[in-house]
């Protein structure tokens, strides 16, 4: 069985004997899901529900550790080993890589991650770059809100959902282009387990990650219908908590601006770069090879120079943060009217 998927070009087949397995990848990438009607993609993961075989590989020492894992390089091919759980073996020069493990739900969380790292490297080498926020259109024109993990995207997502002139391009790394138009990149939607939604059961899963506490996720065919295309930058906000229960939007220097862009965009904070799936021999030396970190600032002043910027002061009530960014953006997109006033209370 397999499941394909083309992502803004970066074509990658995953194939699984487990079909529930299998679906648990579909779900995360609906959106990108494709027939490559019998070509070769870019990329090839198998999933393998069975013990590692580790006691078949070569006795090479380990290149670095992560959180996750141990990773050991043999000429083109990494061996990344999930601390005894699992074993993921990527071969660089096939773009092939095959993930042997008996838990389903350990192997799944790999497939996800190892697709976004590969993505990512992909379209990096296009200028299409990621940026750690809460992307959409609104009247169809692009706003982008930047905020750390846990700062209430997924909670901000959800609450403009529900605005008729509102459409989601991303939840948590939307692209954007060397034109600063922002590309739909739509994942799960992950909130904590617990936390009051009214999505039906059926498009919700709570998943068990390897770093972190368990997290519910909303699947991409919850909201497929509000899922914008391809739209210019128009508002970039910085978000910024507040212990109070004020939230106001304030105006913001470029240059302040183009300092939390280089914080969610081009070093990328908060986006996952997979440096265990990396095919070149790391970080350091992809991004300073393929030019990666000097696109990612053409981007971004090409952000700063081409949108609003603002400073959105969010306060501890989530409801009142999305009616103030609601209201600011009505105001900001009405017909007829004076964009760019100014302070914004909620």
């Amino acid at each position: 069985m397999i499941a394909n998927f083309d992502i803004h070009g970066c074509q990658i087949r995953v194939r699984c004997l487990d079909e529930d397995l299998l679906a648990q990848v579909r779900r995360d990438y609906a959106w990108f899901a494709t027939d490559l009607s019998g070509e070769r993609p870019s990329h090839q993961i198998e999933l393998v529900v069975a013990p590692p075989p580790f006691d078949a590989l070569p006795p090479v020492r380990a290149a670095f550790t992560t959180p996750r894992n141990v990773c050991y390089r043999d000429g083109a091919r990494n061996y990344i080993d999930f601390f005894g759980r699992a074993l993921a073996v990527l071969d660089r020069d096939q773009g092939e890589c095959t993930v042997h493990g008996t838990n389903p739900g350990l192997l799944h969380e790999i497939a996800y991650l190892h697709i976004l790292s590969v993505a990512g490297q992909h379209l990096d080498a296009r200028g299409l770059h990621r940026i750690h926020a809460l992307a959409g259109s609104y009247r169809g024109r692009g706003m982008i809100l930047m905020l750390p993990s846990g700062g209430g995207k997924s909670t901000m997502a959800l609450g403009l959902l529900g605005n008729p002139n509102f459409r989601l391009l991303a939840e948590d790394t939307p692209l954007v282009d060397r034109e600063a138009t922002i590309l739909p990149f739509p994942l799960r939607i992950g909130v904590r387990p617990g936390d009051p939604t009214s999505v039906p059961e059926r498009y919700t899963r709570t998943l068990r990650r390897m770093e972190f506490d368990p997290k519910t996720v909303i699947d991409i065919d919850f909201f497929r219908d509000r899922i914008g295309a391809a739209t210019p930058a128009a508002y970039l906000f910085a978000g910024q908590r507040s212990l109070g229960m004020v939230s106001e939007i304030h105006p913001m220097s470029r240059a302040a601006a183009l300092r939390a862009l280089i914080n969610h965009m081009v070093i990328g904070l908060g986006v996952y770069q997979g440096l265990e799936f990396m095919l070149e021999r790391g970080a350091v030396e992809l991004l300073g090879k393929g030019g990666v970190v000097a696109s990612r600032l053409r981007s971004a002043w090409s952000l700063v120079n081409r949108s609003r910027p603002y400073l959105f002061v969010m306060g501890r009530d989530p409801g009142k943060n999305c009616q103030t960014l609601a209201a600011f953006l009505d105001g900001e997109t009405a017909p007829g009217s004076d964009a760019g006033r100014g302070v914004v209370p909620g």
